[in-house]
């Protein structure tokens, strides 16, 4: 492993300022998916007797990793009501593919320990931190994404991107398609002592990239009510384009925090940040709170309940205080 690391290593410094840094640049950004996870429970079935979605968000930034190389993506996918526990984060390493025309090879790089790594976008102080220990090479999982125009389109070859999350060894089989308004892609998970298809994951992009901030929101709360006594009860990170968080009071009642920004749901011409507070099983939000878009906090205090949100900046590992 440490061999082939240090291979990946020593070719990362050949870069250009071509295909590479237009994949960099297109690549980066949020987009917000709908993904169709069709599963296949009984594999001598004609039929796929479980078909679900889902709503995806997937980050994908450039890193300050110089060791790794010049051009270097940190991608991070999760469901849009969960930024805390993301289900994919992988190093994206990208490189002038060998002996074809106008492509691009990425080298996909895992993580020993992902959740030390969680919005690594959000923490250079953290990215500058990473040794090759704290890094997987997954060579069977690289792929080749072709130019043609303004798009970038391509995937893997062959079985041996390996996979044994599920309990059982499969490989997967992952396309991908890139341009400024269409994000898809397509993996499907085949068990390899047979090849039979398991799984298949559809995603596609419901809206344009954006740059939507990321936000930790601190919740304190009181018992007797009054605001005195505020307690702190947990932490939420939201993202300010619908982005959504649910918790439980010590009272038994559930809750819903919502922030919306860039996605203003009312009237496109708002600048402004808003937070709202719902009680669950209610229409009318409990309590909301304005702010400038680009504010870097903003708060409910509601005396019993309070809510407080920083910014996560790029250039820093703190929240606002």
């Amino acid at each position: 492993m440490t061999m082939l690391l240090g291979m990946l290593l020593a070719t990362a410094a050949v870069s250009d300022g071509g295909d590479v840094a237009a994949l960099e640049q297109l690549w980066s950004g949020v987009r917000d998916s709908s993904e169709q996870v069709v599963v296949n429970t009984d594999p001598g079935s004609d039929t796929w007797p479980q078909l679900t979605e889902q709503r995806v968000r997937t980050i994908v930034a450039p890193v300050s990793i110089p060791w790794l190389g010049q051009h270097i993506l940190y991608l991070e996918e999760f469901l849009e009501d969960d930024p805390g526990h993301p289900h994919r984060q992988v190093l994206l390493q990208l490189q002038p593919a060998r002996d074809t025309g106008h492509a691009v090879h990425v080298h996909l790089l895992s993580f020993a320990e992902p959740r030390q790594w969680t919005h690594l976008n959000y923490r250079p102080a953290l990215a500058a931190s990473l040794v090759w220990r704290d890094v997987r090479a997954s060579a069977g999982c690289d792929f080749t994404l072709l130019r043609t125009g303004e798009q970038f389109r391509g995937g893997t070859l062959g079985d041996q991107c390996l996979d044994d999350s599920s309990g059982t060894l499969r490989y997967l089989d992952y396309q991908l398609l890139i341009s400024a308004d269409l994000y898809w892609y397509r993996r499907r998970a085949y068990r390899e002592r047979d090849g039979q298809l398991q799984q298949e994951v559809v995603g596609f992009n419901r809206f344009e990239p954006n740059e939507a901030q990321l936000y930790a929101c601190r919740v304190a709360y009181s018992a007797s009510g009054a605001a005195r006594e505020l307690r702190p009860l947990l932490s939420l990170e939201l993202y300010e384009a619908g982005g959504r968080g649910r918790f439980v009071a010590p009272d038994g009642r559930a809750f819903q925090l919502t922030l919306h920004g860039r996605d203003w749901p009312f009237a496109v011409d708002r600048d402004a940040l808003l937070l709202l507070l719902q009680e669950e099983g209610r229409d009318v939000p409990l309590a909301t709170a304005w702010a400038q878009m680009d504010a870097q906090q903003i708060a409910l205090e509601l005396g019993w309940l309070e809510v407080r949100c920083g910014a996560i900046v790029p250039d820093s590992d703190e929240l606002t205080q």
